[in-house]
Parts: structure tokens; C-alpha cells; sequence
């Protein structure tokens, strides 16, 4: 019979009981209670007790879930004017499939989906694991998710790409919902466009604004298949995250405080110099290299060498350090639920201004100090608050209310792609004892004199009501609003800065603000109907709008006086302002027919209209099909406990640009008879058919597990077609006068294999060992452009038919050969593509294998986790060796020792016009993370009055192998976009070493 409805009449009329493990009775803490075909639940608290109050007298099937034991569901019936009692004895199970996931409509079973999603506990994870940030926490822990850093300067962020890349044009980003709400979860560069901002790479993430000590759980939607009805936006996959509730409990406190160091853990190469007498009139010195000795252009007479980057006095790198600390307490009754939660860190990174550096200034500017901003020119500090409530609402209704704050400060280093950038100036210096400065460009003081930061405040505040007007219809309706406001600022003092980059020297101010405001209103209801004995009925149906804007003003001055540090101090100022806005309304409906609650069968169809649609496209509509059948359920059977095949497939969308399908004017100013009067400019020709890159995704696969729910494996295999590819399309300048529109005239494939493997390889009272194995492959590749569209691209990349996107393009070797046996390789001896470009291959990695491991000691008393990570079927282009041998100094071995690879002489001596030479293999395992987790005697945490006490030791970056890479870090690139597929003097990523002390109350 269908469930009845849980109107509240009498505060008898509930639900009380206690979970607990089958074989001891121990109390389960943190399991999942929950009223089937409803979104009633609760949580258990630490005695394992659980209270579902205002309960109308029925029948009802209560299940309750937690990880590490079999589920159990059970008919409880509540009488009129009475408390009833349920009590669960769960027995342990290493791993099971049942799991309570958030969909888009709602709270569903995994057993009712036909398509993957991966869960990762971040409750759990973040008190024993050296989670940092929220790409912490994806970095390798489910299969299809890759996290791809631009640096290791503290504060800069990473891309997320779920079963590959998607787009050449638009973003690749999935999609992030925070408790119902979308947020802003972007890498958007620093710098505006007068460029006074620029860092030359780590672009902060607004992800990692999200604090991963608030998280109870994050659900990954990894395609078209499962994210069709999240609509237009969603075609990258959704990554949904549900922040920690409260529970009816006594309050119950935690506390942690945690602090560490870090380092960086690459050893730079060194410069030389081979000081040298030329043989030819007029003779004099020379740097006689390898090729100029073995071509008889000079002699050698003493080779010099210096390591700027690594020496004690030059070297800019220092030991970092960090610290984090928060509180949080969570409880309540029938009338409110809480959760409440306050965390701060501040982190430093291993730059610093140099130590000769730091003393040659201190004697030019006849001062007692510098600047902390300048001495330490990388620095985070982050503060988190949030709360969330949960209480009733009339006679059948509840209301959550979620409202959290984050504050993020970050200052970063000039690095990268850039004339001042540090590394880059070291690794570009001179070992000539005789050269006015051996600094490659501007000196470190120099270049640290621009201090660049990013100031941002972000409030995320939704509330949820539910409703239960009848026994068989739950109705809902979200609203909230991600509020993301940041500045990015940059400022030189007058005379301090670079002399060779223009008017920077004399003193610059910059200012740009952004206003990025993200509205969410989500209206559903489901009705669920039992039509036959064995057959139920579940009909969804909803509306959703919203609305996305931006709002930016770009400042900027330059020429300040001496002591000046305002925009309005400076002689020459510059301004810009420019809008974004676009609104989506979308409406489904999605029918499933469960059978015997094994079978379900699930269609559903959305219908989307997006102010960034051309306006001769009107809607865009994706339908959807899944399948699930749940073969065998905690079968007694050694070998088969449980099995599940599945299959989905569906359709989702990403919309274009705001102002890509319109047709545009651009302000400026123009001068006429003397004076300056206003005017406009032909800004964008427009597209008004323009429409949403389409993704088409089937899906299929089982989960299983075995050896009495010792081992778990899942399984999928996907195909996913996106077509209309929006690219930028040149029109004839007869026509346009030389404009180009976004047009829709591409197709691109990605195909893929995910397994998950998890397995309890020892379960003993001293020994427990757990392993999960998370494994992806992908295959991505522009299948078409139309006729007409040639292959198109950037800096040594295109998009090309028939290969991936992004993939790698230049000019490289085809052979050489040491022909007289001189180990010395010149020009003569090598053959190139003779200026042509090449594919090099894809840029993003193809393959990913991940390895948790977690050893419980001392019945879990000591608990060691490690996450060993590979990746590899990518290639980096390590162009950083490049500028050093060929473009720029020519400092490195591969010119000036003898002895070094043949194969390293030859693309030394010919980068210039073969920079393909520089292609890399990016295969690297890494691991990632070690931990070791103490639980401490009440003896040793008395002076603390806590319940409950442990220490963490950790590590994170601890060791890296890469198949051939020779630079800094076959992780980092140099801007962190798909567009920019190279690495040039970046940071690696740092070495940790951190400690945590957690308490309970």
C-alpha cells in the first residue's frame, strides 16, 4: 500500500529507535534513517538513536543505510496517539550498493538508476586524510574525474573534467549544485584588459571557496545520460554537493586545529657558460657552446656554472607554512535541527624574495625592512562560517535553511608565462661571472615589487520546503542565490618596478571588481502510486529558472608620484565596464515503473529556453531512458551477493556565450574638429539561429559484489556524441567587414571505460586492510567540422578532425644522427618536418589508475591511509628547456656539456624551428597522499574534557615517477585552460607534511 501522509497531529506520533551493529550491539552513529517514497529521514546520532517526528498513524517502510553494513528495510506501523519503536541491528558488510543519492528530483535509492554516480564521503575523509581543498577531495577518488593543476603557488586552482573534453569553445566545467543551489565554480584569469594584473599562471579556483569541513557528501552526475534533467549546462557532468545537517540529539561539538609545512620539491637545473676565445677576426670572448667548438668557431677555455634557483643565497624558494583550525556543533529536537560551523587557515607559500636579494635592496632603499607582501609574495588566508536549519512547517511540511560564507584572500607571485616571473628569471640567468646581473629578465626584487592579489566573498544561501499534502504527493520548492563578489588588485610603488615593461617602473594601481550574482528556483512534486501488488508507480515533474549575472569594472593607473597609491594619484588612468547576464527556464517530466522494487524503468524529457539561444532557435529539448534490475540482493551465495546491470542514456546541452548569438555595438570615444564626442563601433555580427552544443550519451554497465560482500566492482562503458560544436567561424570581409560569428558546426566523440574496485583484502581484530582501485580510460576526438571550417586553434595546439581536442601542433625532429661520431650533434645532422606542423597528441591525460589504501590497526585504534595516483596517454610540452637551450639564453647542458644525450643536443640545436622537439611523454605516478590516524586514550586527552580524541600525521606529493617528463611537474601547466597545453616555468606542486588533532564533545 502506498505510504500514508506524515501530517503531523500529536507529538506522540512518532518515530523512535535504535540503530545498532548485529554481532556486539555497538551503536551505529551517522546512519541514514529513511521513510521510503518520501523525503522524511533523519541521521543517528552517537548512541545510535534516531526520532522521526510528526507521523501520521499508518503503515510505513523505514530503511536505514550507512556504509559498512547491509541496508535493512522493515515495515513499521504508528498508532494513533502513540510513539512507536524501531529498532535495526545492521550486520557489517565491507561494501554494498545501496546508497541514498540526490537526483534532480529529489532523494533516490541507486538501485532505481540506470546510470552511474559516484559518492565520496567528505565527512569522513577530511578529519583523516590531508585534504586541502575541494580538488583535494576529487583528485582521485572516483573513476572519470580529472583534476588538472595549472601550479603549485598556494591559491591556484585546478580544472575538472569529467569523461573528457566536450567543447573547443565553451567551457568544459561540469555543473556544481550546493544544497539545490548553482554556484560559481570557475577559474577566470586575473588580469583586465589593460593587463596590470597578470601573474603569468595559477589562477585561483572558486571551488576551492568551498570548504570541504562543512560537506557531508559530493555525488558526481559524470554525463548527458544521468544529468538530463539539470538541463542546458549540464552536458560536462554535475557535481552535487549536500552540505552537513543537523539531527535530533543532544548538541555534539567538534574541534579541530592543524598546522604544517611545505616545500618544493624539484631540483632546478643549473645555467653554464663556457667562456671562450673566438678563432675568427676579431677574435675576443665567446660562449663557446658544443656546436661552436665541434664547427670550429672557437676554443674552450673554462666552462662556469651557478644554479640561481637552487644556490642558498639566490634560490626563491623558502619552507611554507599552514595552519587551519575550526569548530562545529550539530544537534536539535522535533521543533529544529542545526548545524553550525566557523573554520579558518592561512597558508604561505615556499616563494620569497631571495636572501642576496632581500639585503641589496634593504641597502638601495636605505631601509630597515620590506614589505611583507613583497618578502613572502604568496600567501592564502581563508574564513568559512555556516548554519543550517531545519524545522517544521505547518501541519506537513518541513523547511531547511542553508547559509554559509566564505572569505578568500590570496596573493600571488609573478611565475609562469612572463617576463617577471621568478622561476623563469632564474632558470633564463647567465653563470657568466663577468655579466652585469645574472638574472634572466627583471632581478627577483624587481619582479616581486608587483604584488598582484584576489579579495573574494561568497554567500551561498538556499531554503527547501517540502510539502505533503496528500499520502501519495510530495511537493518542493528551493530557492536561493550563489553572491560572489571579488576583486582582483595590482600595485607597483613609483620607481620599484620593472625599467624594460614600459611605465610600470613609475608606479602602477589597478582595481577590478566583479559582481557575479547566480539565482536558483526549483519547483517539484512526486506522486507515488502502488498500481498493482508488485508494481509502483513514481510520476515527477518540476520547473526550474535561472538567472546568471556579471557585472565588471576594470580601473587602472600608472605614473604614480613618489608615495602615491591610488588610482587617482596616477598621470595616466584607464577604465572599462562591460555586462553579462542569461536566464534559463526549463520544465520535465519523468515517469518510473518499479516492479517487486527490483525492475525500474524510467523515462523523462526536459524542455529548455535560454536567453543565450539564437532567437531563431526557440527550445532546446533532451529526453532520457534508463534501465535498472536488481538481479540478486544480499544473496547468501559465496560468489554472487549482489548484482545489478544498468543502462542509460539521454541527452544534455551547454549553452553558448551570453552575447554570442546577438548582434552588437562597442562604445568608444572618437575625436572630431578637436574634440573627443562619444561614438560606437560594429562590436559582433550575431547568430540568431545559433543553438546549444547538443550531447547525446549511452551508458552501460553492472555493480557486483562477491566473497560476502568482501569485494565490490562496478563497471561502465560510455559513448557520448556532442554535436553542434559552437566554434568561431570567419564571414567573408566583403560582407562583415572582416567579423566572424559562433556558429554550430562541429561534432565531438568521447568513449570511455570506468571501473571501481574496492575490496577487503584482511579483516582481523589486529588487521584490517582495505583497497580501492579507481580506473578510467577515454578516447576523445573532433569527429567533423563543416565544409568549409578549417582546423583551428592556438599556441601550439588545434583542433583538428579526426584527432583530440586540443591536441599538441608544431613543427618537430624527424631523425638525427651523430654522423662523424663526435657526440656532438649540429644542424647539419638533423632532419625536422621542415616547418611543418605535426600532431603531437592529445594534452589531456587518457587514462587514470588510482589506489586508496586504508590499514586498520588495534581494532581501527590506528588507522594508515595512502593514495597512490597515475596518469598517463597525454604529452606535455615542456617548452620551459626549450627557452633555455634555443630561444632564449642558450644556458643549459644539453649546449654546453659534453656527454650529454645525443637525443637532448639535437632538440637543443634545432627548437627554434622545431619546437616539437620539446614533446614530452605525461605519464607520472604520484603519491598523492600518506596519513596515519591515532586515536587517543581518554588518558591522554583528559586535559581536553573530550569524548573522543585522535591524532593525524600526513603527507601529501611525497614522491613522483614520470615515464620521460624533465620538467617541474608533469601536472602543472601553464595558465590551467584546455587553450594553453604547455608548461613553461611553473612551480611543481609542493611537498606537505601536516598534523591534526580532532576532538569531540
Amino acid at each position: 500500500t502506498a505510504a500514508p501522509s506524515l501530517t503531523a497531529q500529536t507529538a506522540t506520533n512518532r518515530l523512535t529507535g535504535r540503530v545498532s551493529e548485529r554481532d556486539g550491539g555497538l551503536p551505529i552513529d551517522g546512519a541514514q534513517v529513511r521513510i521510503d517514497g518520501t523525503t522524511t529521514g533523519t541521521i543517528t546520532g552517537a548512541d545510535g538513536r534516531f526520532t522521526i517526528g510528526r507521523m501520521q498513524p499508518g503503515t510505513y517502510s523505514v530503511r536505514v543505510i550507512r556504509i559498512g553494513y547491509l541496508s535493512e528495510a522493515r515495515s513499521v506501523t504508528v498508532a494513533a496517539g502513540a510513539a512507536a519503536t524501531a529498532d535495526f541491528a545492521l550486520a557489517r558488510a565491507p561494501y554494498q550498493l545501496e546508497a541514498v543519492v540526490t537526483t534532480a528530483t529529489g532523494q533516490q535509492l541507486t538501485r532505481e538508476l540506470g546510470n552511474s554516480i559516484a559518492k565520496i564521503e567528505t565527512a569522513k575523509l577530511v578529519k583523516e586524510q590531508p585534504i586541502q581543498s575541494m580538488q583535494d577531495v576529487l583528485n582521485g577518488r572516483t573513476a572519470g574525474v580529472t583534476t588538472i593543476a595549472a601550479s603549485g603557488t598556494v591559491g591556484g586552482g585546478a580544472r575538472v573534467r569529467i569523461r573528457g573534453l566536450s567543447s573547443a569553445s565553451l567551457s568544459n566545467d561540469p555543473l556544481v549544485i550546493v544544497d539545490g543551489v548553482r554556484v560559481e565554480q570557475g577559474s577566470p584569469a586575473i588580469g583586465g584588459p589593460f593587463g596590470d594584473t597578470g601573474v603569468g599562471g595559477g589562477r585561483p579556483s572558486f571551488l576551492n571557496n568551498l570548504n570541504p569541513e562543512e560537506i557531508e557528501s559530493m555525488e558526481i552526475v559524470k554525463g548527458p545520460s544521468a544529468a538530463t534533467l539539470y538541463g542546458t549546462q549540464s552536458a560536462n557532468g554535475v557535481i552535487v554537493i549536500t552540505t552537513k545537517k543537523g539531527s535530533q540529539s543532544a548538541p555534539r561539538w567538534s574541534l579541530f586545529a592543524g598546522g604544517g609545512i611545505s616545500q618544493n620539491p624539484f631540483e632546478f637545473p643549473a645555467q653554464y657558460y663556457n667562456k671562450g676565445t673566438r678563432l675568427a677576426a676579431p677574435g675576443g670572448e665567446i660562449d663557446c657552446t658544443l656546436v661552436r667548438e665541434a664547427t670550429g668557431v672557437c676554443t674552450l677555455q673554462q666552462q662556469y656554472t651557478r644554479n640561481l634557483l637552487m644556490d642558498k643565497e639566490t634560490t626563491p624558494f623558502g619552507t611554507g607554512t599552514r595552519q587551519a583550525h575550526g569548530a562545529q556543533v550539530t544537534g536539535g529536537n522535533e521543533s529544529l535541527r542545526y548545524f553550525v560551523s566557523g573554520t579558518w587557515e592561512n597558508e604561505i607559500g615556499v616563494l620569497k624574495m631571495p636572501d642576496s636579494e632581500v639585503d641589496s635592496l634593504l641597502r638601495e632603499r636605505g631601509t630597515s625592512s620590506i614589505p611583507r607582501w613583497q618578502r613572502l609574495p604568496n600567501q592564502l588566508t581563508k574564513t568559512g562560517l555556516r548554519g543550517n536549519f531545519g524545522l517544521p512547517i505547518f501541519a506537513n511540511g518541513d523547511l531547511q535553511l542553508s547559509s554559509g560564507f566564505m572569505s578568500s584572500y590570496t596573493l600571488l607571485p609573478q611565475t609562469g608565462d612572463n617576463l617577471l616571473g621568478v622561476v623563469g628569471t632564474g632558470l633564463f640567468g647567465t653563470a657568466n661571472p663577468a655579466a652585469p646581473s645574472a638574472w634572466g629578465f627583471a632581478s627577483p626584487r624587481t619582479a616581486l615589487a608587483k604584488g598582484v592579489s584576489r579579495d573574494n566573498r561568497q554567500f551561498i544561501n538556499s531554503a527547501t520546503a517540502t510539502w505533503r499534502p496528500m499520502s501519495w504527493l510530495t511537493t518542493r520548492v528551493t530557492g536561493g542565490l550563489d553572491y560572489l563578489p571579488w576583486a582582483d588588485e595590482g600595485r607597483i610603488r613609483s620607481g620599484e618596478g620593472c625599467t624594460f615593461c614600459g611605465q610600470e617602473w613609475q608606479g602602477l594601481r589597478a582595481v577590478n571588481k566583479y559582481n557575479n550574482e547566480r539565482y536558483t528556483l526549483d519547483l517539484g512534486a512526486t506522486a507515488n502510486k502502488q498500481v498493482m501488488t508488485t508494481l509502483n508507480s513514481k510520476t515527477a515533474v518540476g520547473v526550474q529558472w535561472n538567472r546568471d549575472s556579471r557585472v565588471v569594472t576594470f580601473n587602472s593607473a600608472e605614473i604614480l608620484p613618489p608615495g602615491g597609491s591610488t588610482i587617482d594619484a596616477g598621470a595616466q588612468k584607464s577604465s572599462s565596464e562591460n555586462t553579462a547576464q542569461f536566464v534559463t527556464y526549463g520544465v520535465y517530466i519523468e515517469q518510473q515503473f518499479a516492479w517487486k522494487d527490483k525492475l525500474f524503468v524510467t523515462g523523462a524529457v526536459r524542455r529548455d529556453q535560454n536567453s543565450a539561444f539564437g532567437q531563431d532557435f526557440g527550445a532546446a529539448v533532451y529526453p532520457k531512458a534508463t534501465v535498472s534490475w536488481v538481479v540478486t540482493e544480499d544473496g547468501g551465495a559465496r560468489w554472487i551477493n549482489n548484482f545489478r546491470p544498468r543502462i542509460a542514456w539521454g541527452e544534455s546541452g551547454q549553452q553558448p556565450d551570453a552575447n554570442a548569438s546577438i548582434t552588437f555595438l562597442n562604445p568608444v570615444t572618437s575625436t572630431v574638429l578637436q574634440g573627443e564626442v562619444p561614438a560606437v563601433t560594429f562590436g559582433a555580427l550575431g547568430n540568431s539561429g545559433l543553438k546549444p552544443e547538443r550531447s547525446r550519451e549511452l551508458e552501460g554497465g553492472f555493480d557486483f559484489t562477491t566473497l560476502r560482500n568482501r569485494v565490490s566492482l562496478q563497471v561502465t562503458y560510455y559513448d557520448k556524441s556532442t554535436e553542434d560544436a559552437i566554434v568561431r567561424r570567419d564571414i567573408a570581409p566583403s560582407q562583415t567587414a572582416g567579423q566572424a560569428i559562433f556558429d554550430n558546426v562541429g561534432t565531438v566523440s568521447n568513449k570511455g571505460l570506468e571501473v571501481s574496485l574496492n575490496a577487503r583484502m584482511l579483516d582481523m581484530d589486529a588487521l584490517r586492510y582495505d583497497a580501492q582501485v579507481e580506473a578510467s580510460w577515454n578516447k576523445n576526438r573532433l569527429e567533423s567540422l563543416a565544409p568549409g571550417i578549417k582546423p583551428f586553434g592556438g599556441f601550439g595546439y588545434q583542433n583538428a578532425p579526426g584527432q583530440p581536442l586540443f591536441s599538441h601542433y608544431w613543427p618537430t625532429i624527424r631523425s638525427f644522427a651523430d654522423a662523424n661520431g663526435d657526440g656532438v650533434i649540429v644542424p647539419s645532422e638533423i632532419v625536422t618536418t621542415n616547418g611543418v606542423a605535426v600532431h603531437g597528441g592529445p594534452s589531456v591525460p587518457t587514462r587514470t589508475i588510482s589506489l586508496n589504501n586504508t590499514i586498520g590497526l588495534f581494532r581501527d585504534k590506528v588507522r594508515v591511509n595512502g593514495l597512490l595516483d597515475y596518469r598517463g596517454g597525454n604529452v606535455m610540452h615542456q617548452i620551459s628547456d626549450g627557452f633555455a637551450c634555443a630561444l632564449g639564453p642558450n644556458n643549459c647542458a644539453a649546449t654546453h656539456v659534453k656527454g650529454t644525450p645525443l637525443a637532448d643536443q639535437a632538440r637543443a640545436v634545432i627548437a627554434g624551428g622545431a619546437l616539437g622537439a620539446y614533446w614530452e611523454k605525461g605519464d607520472f605516478m604520484r603519491l598523492r597522499e600518506v596519513s596515519a590516524t591515532f586515536e587517543l586514550p581518554r588518558s591522554l586527552t583528559s586535559f581536553a574534557r573530550s569524548k573522543t580524541a585522535s591524532l593525524v600525521l600526513s603527507g601529501r606529493n611525497l614522491w613522483l615517477w614520470t615515464k620521460e617528463y624533465s620538467g617541474a611537474d608533469p601536472e602543472s601547466t601553464t595558465t590551467g585552460t584546455d587553450a594553453t597545453p604547455y608548461s613553461f616555468v611553473q612551480q611543481a606542486q609542493n611537498r606537505y607534511f601536516t598534523f591534526r588533532v580532532n576532538l569531540g564533545y
